[in-house]
């Protein structure tokens, strides 16, 4: 007690504690405290803030400071001080000392929106995205970093992002990386380059493997999503139901069409081709959730609750000209048929 009496003379005559303000009973509380959590040495700069917050009686933050090794802890720690308008250049101590233990893309993306969104500090955060490029490993990674550069929220870049975005091609292992590219070049908050984005697809044709489902099926939806070629949507929709094996999947693809609004004709196509391959009566009520959702048809889709799914089978088993016209397209696309050896008219007629 007699050291601890000494120290409080002392931090008196220092001018650090105003014995107005903080009588010894307090002085003794706040020094048992930092006694009980231990910080081993931290460094100046933490030492700082953990003083900091030893005076404000922040035990909660002291306690995450105490248990912070990654990056991410110390920018989660200074978050929540400005949150709770804590002293903004101590949370600025814990925002460099995340930088200095960052070593993936997204914990510099992360702190370099704080640097902007908090001190707005755009050079810092520079910084920090070059770093986010120098230590990516994968597509996603340099895409996260350049939508975030792009972003008018942060530092608005183009020029900078367009180049990021093409670094990230390079690096891109499967269609998907380079759907992902073309997901964030089409964005309007990004972007917003609807042809740019159809030229990354284009090339993401010679790595599609067509017989897998998944593939070609996400392939056709990113066209409608993120292009203005519904032709090229169509097409690999098409031959997604080539592949489609059971409702699940043409059901899938029916979903697609809407999701892609591609067409409303177009998904009435489908809706029959997926209504024929039901084998329980429960899916005809996913088709009718979805002919509400997209359709707004509410006839349609009563009809389609009413009946059983031997009726709604038998009502759209009569194939019409439409449905000739789509399983044509369709066996050309898949191969089985030549056009300059079987006209439509002669398809019809068999």
């Amino acid at each position: 007690m007699e050291e601890l009496s000494a120290l409080y003379a002392k931090e008196i005559l220092d001018g650090v504690v105003d014995p107005f303000e903080i009588e010894f009973e307090d002085f003794e509380k706040k020094y048992r405290k930092k006694e009980i959590i231990g910080f081993e040495d931290v460094g100046d700069d933490i030492q700082k803030v953990q003083n900091y917050l030893l005076l404000e009686d922040e035990e909660s933050l002291l306690e995450d400071l105490k248990g912070a090794w990654r990056s991410q802890d110390y920018l989660d720690i200074a978050e929540s001080m400005l949150f709770d308008e804590l002293d903004v250049d101590m949370a600025k101590i814990l925002v460099n000392k995340a930088l200095s233990l960052a070593n993936e893309s997204e914990d510099y993306v992360n702190i370099a929106e704080l640097f902007i969104e908090e001190f707005g500090d755009k050079e810092k955060a520079k910084q920090a995205y070059e770093k986010g490029c120098e230590v990516a490993q994968k597509t996603e990674d340099l895409t996260f970093v350049a939508d975030s550069v792009v972003d008018e929220d942060y530092l608005g870049d183009k020029e900078w992002a367009k180049e990021i975005y093409q670094d990230a091609l390079s690096l891109a292992t499967s269609m998907y990386d380079f759907v992902y590219v073309a997901r964030s070049v089409a964005t309007p908050e990004y972007l917003d380059d609807k042809e740019s984005a159809k030229e990354i697809l284009d090339a993401t044709k010679a790595m599609v493997n067509e017989e897998e489902f998944d593939q070609v099926l996400r392939l056709g939806l990113s066209y409608a999503l993120y292009t203005e070629d519904s032709e090229s949507a169509k097409e690999y929709i098409v031959k997604a139901l080539n592949i489609a094996q059971n409702f699940n999947e043409y059901f899938t693809v029916l979903k697609n069409i809407a999701q892609g609004d591609i067409s409303k004709d177009f998904f009435k196509k489908i809706m029959k081709i997926t209504l024929l391959s039901m084998d329980e009566q429960t899916q005809k009520n996913l088709v009718a959730d979805l002919v509400d959702e997209y359709l707004k048809d509410e006839k349609l889709a009563a009809f389609l609750r009413k009946n059983s799914a031997e009726e709604v089978i038998k009502l759209y088993s009569k194939k019409d000209l439409e449905d000739l016209k789509l399983e044509y397209a369709s066996k050309i696309l898949s191969g089985e048929i030549d056009p300059k050896q079987l006209s439509f008219k002669e398809y019809a007629k068999a």
